[in-house]
């Protein structure tokens, strides 16, 4: 556990953190990238490290296997619903 005079160090680096630079680290630690269709617009971070494929194609393969997973458990969960009610 942090001691206090860490967490209130942390919470003031956290408060003067704009949100550019929270973007910056953020893109340092996950790379980043813009699907566009004619329908959608969705950005999306990517958590896994897929450099321990080496071959392309397959490293492909596996983003699309899992960008198809989150897509499926999304579609599971109350928040896809409670998206949806926007058009409501």
């Amino acid at each position: 556990m942090l001691e206090h005079w860490q967490q209130d160090t942390l919470q003031e680096l956290t408060r003067n953190l704009d949100e550019d630079k929270m973007d910056d680290i953020l893109e340092d630690l996950y790379p980043e990238t813009t699907l566009e269709t004619d329908d959608l617009i969705m950005e999306i971070s990517v958590k896994k490290d897929y450099s321990q494929i080496e071959d392309l194609d397959k490293r492909k393969e596996e983003f699309i296997n899992d960008l198809k997973d989150f897509i499926n458990e999304f579609s599971e969960t109350p928040e896809s619903r409670e998206f949806m009610a926007f058009f409501d």
